[in-house]
């Protein structure tokens, strides 16, 4: 089979080698952070405090990690990001389409309401201390559920799965109707089936969301038992005092060390589970993107 060759013009060849450079830059830019931060943390303390380590490792030691691993309050940091991680991603997955497939029904009566006040929720954020008052006189302070409640709607998530919702078939879901299927039924067993794409799209952001997440726990979690582990990258990166529980004195360690490698085990999970979800994120945000 032969295939056809698209002949460009001067002008796009030099639009696409000029695109691929500045493109590469800015991915080079955003990765040398990265490096340089791995190096530090496989690198002894004597390179590190004498400025000498840039992107490769000098007097390569694990005894950083080895030091990270052993400290009971990352550890328990490390605990507490991953439960409101896991129980925070499936609850709000589970409002999510709770909310978003009524919102896709035509016969839904109150459906116009909704989505007016969902799109003035998007537009208009809450001032922080009203927020911060409700917050508090809810009860959501120094306990767990404040870390999970606070950040589980999200209304972009909403219309993202509103939108896929809604491109479904009417055919489809008469037939299922016809067939003796109630609405949670029809959901449960012929909706959510072919909503892979959009659920792993919609998954990953409020899972990286809930990892990633820093300002909700610092106004709502005053008890260092209860530090996510940003709120621990954030206490031992700014305050000195915080890496006195941990051993900086042991062979190949270093305070500045210590605080990159903190930082790369915090992004190891999503860098590991991303490349995975990747395709369906792709997917489910193209499809979520077709429909208002």
């Amino acid at each position: 089979m032969n295939k056809t060759r698209i002949k460009r013009s001067v002008p796009d060849r030099i639009f696409n080698v000029a695109n691929l450079i500045l493109l590469g830059a800015i991915g080079l830019i955003a990765v040398l952070p990265y490096i340089n931060m791995l190096a530090v943390s496989l690198s002894s303390s004597g390179p590190v405090d004498s400025g000498q380590v840039a992107f490769l490792p000098m007097e390569l030691t694990f005894e950083n990690y080895k030091t990270v691993f052993m400290d009971k309050g990352i550890l328990r940091s490390v605990g507490i990001s991953a439960f409101m991680t896991v129980a925070g991603t499936a609850f709000s997955l589970l409002l999510t389409v709770m909310f978003a497939y009524p919102l896709s029904r035509e016969e839904f009566r109150l459906r116009k309401l909704c989505n007016v006040m969902i799109l003035i929720v998007f537009i208009f954020n809450a001032p922080i201390i009203p927020w911060y008052l409700t917050m508090r006189s809810y009860g959501l302070y120094d306990n767990l559920w404040a870390l999970i409640l606070p950040s589980a709607l999200s209304t972009y998530n909403i219309i993202i799965v509103r939108s896929f919702f809604a491109e479904v078939s009417p055919a489809l879901i008469d037939a299922a109707k016809v067939d003796g299927c109630g609405e949670m039924r029809t959901l449960m067993q012929i909706i959510l089936p072919i909503s892979k794409a959009v659920m792993a799209t919609v998954g990953l952001m409020y899972g990286v969301g809930y990892w990633n997440s820093y300002t909700t726990p610092l106004y709502l979690i005053n008890d260092r038992n209860l530090y996510t582990l940003q709120l621990r990258i954030k206490s031992i990166v700014l305050d000195s005092n915080a890496l006195e529980s941990m051993n900086t004195v042991s062979l190949g360690t270093s305070t500045q060390a210590l605080k990159m490698t903190t930082i790369i085990v915090a992004a190891i999970p999503v860098l590991c589970v991303y490349p995975f979800l990747q395709k369906h994120f792709v997917k489910g945000m193209t499809i979520g993107s077709v429909k208002g």
